[in-house]
Order: structure tokens, then C-alpha cells, then sequence
């Protein structure tokens, strides 16, 4: 099942809205309250990243459209065991300037979401990835698009998606994984 999101479709979905939430940033609230509200709803999240919608306007109804997909999709990478989770943040085809930009706005997103449903651990792996979270967030980043720095940005991004799924997995083990002991003879 292909569950990527196109982030060129959705950019704008969010604008349409008028909410100074960018879909990254969205997307990481997501993500973080996902991580730890087992029963997170779309209507959760959507109060969230919205102040209102009216679904009797065309273009609210598009976006709602838009975010539900976005809900569903992420919902879906996020429990997938092949661990094909993805940020939705700018891909290679934009300036290395707007990807890390668009990182930065995720993690703090994701941040957000972790507060929302304040997170109840003390696992001091999932403290510390938090932490390197809170880290990225606050970079101020000027790239020059060069293979370097790319590499580097690269790296990132995949700390930041499987820092996320390892978040995940912590805080809420996967029940397909668990094998009750009376299981066990």
C-alpha cells in the first residue's frame, strides 16, 4: 500500500485556511500527538492546527479533504511495521535552505504535539531523542546547496523519521508485537 503524501499537492492546503500553521509544522503536531494519544482523532488534531472551517466552502471542504488524507496517511505510516513513515517536509527538489526550514517547522510541530498530550515516560533514550528534537528545532540554518551540505540534511531527516518511529514504539508498543505470557508454555 503506497501511503506517501505529496507535500507539492498539500503546501498550500493549510493557507487556504487561514491559519498561520504551515503543513510541516502541522504535519509534526500530528505526529507528536500521535505518538502519544493511542486514540487521537481527526477532529483532535484538526482543533489543533485550525481555529475554524466551514464545510459549506469549497475550498474548506478541499482542505478538510486534504488534511484527512494527511490524518489517515500518517496514521498509517506511523503503525506500519515495513517502517515506511515519511516527514512531510520540501524533498530534494527545493533548496537545501527551504528543506531544512521546512525540518525545523516539522521537529517543532512535533514538539508541540509530544506537549499536547504531555509525554509520560521515563525512558531516557526517548528523553534524549526529545531533546535532539528540541536541538533541531532551534537551528537556524544557511545552506548552500551543495553535496555536503545535502548529505548532512539527509542524515538529519532520517534521524528525525526514525527518531519519531522509535518515539512511537516507546511510549506505545506496537500490540501486534506483544505476546501475552500465558502464551508462553
Amino acid at each position: 500500500m503506497d501511503s506517501s503524501i505529496d507535500y507539492d499537492q498539500v503546501k498550500n492546503t493549510l493557507h487556504t485556511l487561514a491559519t498561520d500553521e504551515t503543513i510541516s509544522s502541522s504535519h509534526g503536531i500530528l505526529c507528536g500527538f500521535a505518538c502519544v494519544k493511542p486514540d487521537l482523532d481527526l477532529s483532535d488534531w484538526l482543533n489543533e492546527i485550525l481555529e475554524s472551517m466551514d464545510l459549506s466552502n469549497i475550498n474548506h471542504k478541499q482542505a478538510h479533504q486534504d488534511l484527512s488524507q494527511i490524518y489517515n496517511n500518517t496514521v498509517s505510516q506511523l503503525n506500519d511495521a515495513t517502517l515506511n513513515f515519511q516527514l512531510l517536509i520540501a524533498d530534494d527538489s527545493y533548496p537545501l535552505k527551504e528543506q531544512a526550514n521546512t525540518l525545523i517547522q516539522w521537529c517543532q510541530g512535533f514538539l508541540i504535539g509530544l506537549g499536547l498530550s504531555k509525554v509520560n515516560t521515563n525512558d531516557d533514550q526517548v528523553l534524549e531523542m526529545i531533546k535532539d528534537f528540541s536541538e533541531i528545532s532551534k537551528l537556524d540554518f544557511e545552506l548552500l546547496d551543495d553535496e555536503q551540505n545535502a548529505q548532512d540534511l539527509s542524515e538529519i531527516i532520517e534521524f528525525v523519521r526514525m527518531g519519531t518511529l522509535f518515539i512511537q514504539e516507546t511510549i506505545q508498543p506496537s500490540k501486534q508485537d506483544y505476546i501475552s505470557p500465558d502464551t508462553l508454555h
